[in-house]
């Protein structure tokens, strides 16, 4: 047994308290707030978290979660520090083109009646700038993530870290992230950890904080 559980028996409160909050974004959320989420996990990948939600909440404060151009929402993002700004900006207009208003209903249709991973797989299809990845911590950080896994480079490092995997990817085909998937869930079940209550402790291990 690996120092996993003591880490998650110390934090579980504090992990219980955070995925309970995920859970009622969803819940209790309206379009504004589901749609940010979506917007943050649009600008996550190869971008600090934190920095990307700063962006998230300038784009809010300034009228450009409903509407503005392209140069108006990319200058939010650069001044915020997000990399790659044009692109990521392209990709908050057409989603918010798509899925703003009524981001929730819209969500809800997608993903009903249908399973975690075929949900999980549906949405990377149909939101722009999305892989697995973003899928997965969309669906996480609005309570639905028990069951799948965000693989990014910092879990990826733990998995290494933890004889997991033997070396991070330089990158992944769908096929290669449910294989990796599978072996981050397992570990998971061994440490008798929840697969998202992982990912978080991964995350405490790496910056001490809980964070999305």
């Amino acid at each position: 047994m690996s120092d996993i559980s003591s880490i998650y028996g110390g934090i579980k409160k504090d992990i219980d308290r955070r995925l309970g909050e995920f859970a009622r974004l969803w819940k209790n959320g309206d379009d504004m707030e589901i749609f940010k989420e979506l917007c943050f996990c649009t600008c996550t990948p190869q971008n600090d978290a934190h920095k990307a939600w700063d962006a998230v909440l300038s784009l809010e404060e300034n009228g450009l979660i409903e509407g503005g151009g392209h140069s108006e929402v990319a200058g939010i993002l650069r001044a915020r520090g997000v990399r790659f700004h044009k692109n990521k900006a392209r990709y908050i207009i057409t989603n918010r083109d798509i899925f703003y208003p009524g981001t929730k209903n819209k969500i809800r249709a997608l993903i009903k009646n249908k399973s975690l991973i075929e949900a999980r797989d549906d949405l990377q299809k149909k939101v722009f700038g999305w892989g697995l990845k973003e899928a997965s911590h969309f669906l996480r950080n609005t309570g639905m993530g028990d069951g799948i896994c965000i693989l990014d480079r910092h879990i990826m490092r733990q998995l290494v870290l933890y004889g997991v995997i033997n070396e991070i990817p330089a990158s992944m085909s769908g096929a290669a992230y449910h294989e990796l998937e599978q072996k981050m869930l397992a570990f998971a079940e061994k440490e008798t950890v929840p697969a998202d209550a992982l990912d978080l402790i991964f995350w405490y291990k790496e910056k001490n904080e809980l964070f999305k």
